[in-house]
């Protein structure tokens, strides 16, 4: 469920990264709220953090979970927040589907440090998200075998099915829209299951007139239909659109909507996208990035499938999600076992790689200039069977913390001296645990 640690935009749910190494927040850990046991910090965002916590019952029974705790400072400004926390935890109380987080439990705590707040507790899944597969194959140049995506795709439009389709207590049809399915929401867990995370910001048709409101554009603009960019009332089909973009990422190696610096820009671009133009960018996609892998028919049954998919008359999309799980069982060389080996092989090398990557204090350490030039060759001192792997890694990380830094101005003369030999001081300390992490 959580997409923890070293991602820009943190997650928003339980996804631990299954090598990564617990680093602490503000909150003294092991502490325990509410009868859990908070462990690990596993990420934070605008909404508050998310937990790594256990349930300790009689007789040594222990269960893991994530626990996602709204900021209570934030909490008290912006209702919305509690709105949208209470909102995710009454959708997955009633979503139970093996491709779908499950919720545990939704209780407000009052707590010394964490305050008067909400905290919503979730299904722990070891694994990695989607996201950051596909960015770790894109920067190795080696993308997922084609039963990979096949498989993303199948088991995501399975979840969807089942959460479209949900009934309340009574009977009634809820009209449930995921409406921000991305890669950031997606996780594959370390036995090669997928499972959706992330329904904060769902919309039910059944709610109250007052809880949703047409004219309102939630969600992420590259992976919204044009209907939700209009700001239109949405429906299952709007899903269904964000899978397409989804499949086409992850085939052509590109995003279905031209990247655009700045966001108006973005929002138009995905309001004005059409298939026909970018079709070539997948058949080039398909065909370079799995030689030998997708015959002709695969490679014509999946551009039908991302045509499909993409429609901007939501009129002509599929009508159900179960479709288009159906049309991908049926596809020519489509193996779902295959498929499950090959994401659960892809978690396990980057679970090893987050095992071996420096904790993000120390990269974050990167901010000092002082330390820069040391700490890159302590990185390139890996060990070779490191150095394709992990160092190409750390050095985009290094690249993306470090390149908004501005120039330091230089300390005052007086001070020249004390600041040098703190920074070598920090510079030693810093280089010896890196080459313990490294090659320890």
């Amino acid at each position: 469920m959580m997409a923890a640690t070293l991602q820009s935009g943190m997650p928003r749910t339980g996804v631990y990264f299954g090598g990564a190494r617990p680093y602490r927040g503000a909150v003294q850990l092991p502490r325990t709220i509410a009868g859990y046991e908070f462990v690990q910090l596993l990420g934070v965002g605008g909404f508050g953090s998310v937990y790594r916590a256990i349930l300790r019952g009689d007789m040594g029974f222990t269960q893991e979970v994530a626990i996602k705790v709204l900021d209570a400072d934030r909490a008290r400004m912006n209702p919305d927040l509690v709105a949208s926390l209470v909102n995710e935890a009454n959708i997955l109380s009633q979503v139970q589907h093996p491709n779908v987080v499950a919720a545990r439990h939704f209780l407000q705590i009052s707590d010394a440090v964490l305050g008067d707040t909400w905290m919503l507790v979730m299904e722990l899944v070891r694994g990695q998200t989607l996201r950051r597969l596909l960015h770790a194959h894109d920067l190795a140049g080696d993308p997922l075998p084609i039963n990979a995506p096949l498989q993303v795709l199948s088991e995501v439009a399975d979840g969807l099915h089942f959460a479209h389709r949900l009934t309340d207590r009574d009977g009634n049809w809820v009209g449930l829209v995921h409406r921000d399915l991305k890669p950031e929401n997606v996780v594959v867990s370390n036995e090669g299951r997928i499972k959706i995370l992330d329904f904060g910001i769902a919309y039910a048709k059944r709610r109250s007139a007052d809880a949703d409101r047409t004219g309102l554009i939630v969600g992420t603009p590259h992976y919204m239909s044009p209907e939700q960019l209009r700001g239109e009332e949405v429906d299952r089909r709007s899903d269904l659109y964000s899978l397409g973009t989804i499949g086409f990422e992850m085939f052509a190696g590109k995003s279905y909507v031209p990247p655009h610096a700045v966001p108006s820009e973005a929002v138009e671009a995905a309001r004005e996208v059409r298939f026909e133009q970018r079709e070539e960018i997948l058949r080039i996609g398909l065909r370079d990035r799995y030689p030998g892998q997708a015959g002709e028919q695969l490679r014509e049954e999946i551009v039908v499938l991302m045509r499909d998919l993409l429609h901007q008359d939501r009129e002509q999309r599929p009508r159900i999600a179960g479709d288009v799980f159906d049309r991908i069982e049926a596809m020519s060389a489509h193996r779902p076992s295959v498929g499950r080996g090959h994401v659960r092989r892809s978690v396990e090398a980057q679970n090893e790689l987050d095992r071996l990557r420096p904790p993000p204090d120390l990269i974050a350490a990167l901010a000092i200039p002082a330390t820069q030039p040391l700490i890159r060759a302590a990185v390139a001192a890996a060990s070779p069977e490191d150095q394709p792997t992990v160092v190409p890694q750390i050095t985009q990380e290094i690249e993306e913390l470090t390149q908004d830094l501005p120039d330091p101005s230089p300390p005052p003369v007086a001070a020249n001296d004390r600041w040098r030999a703190v920074a070598a001081v920090l510079a030693v300390l810093l280089v010896m645990a890196l080459l313990r992490l490294l090659l320890g």
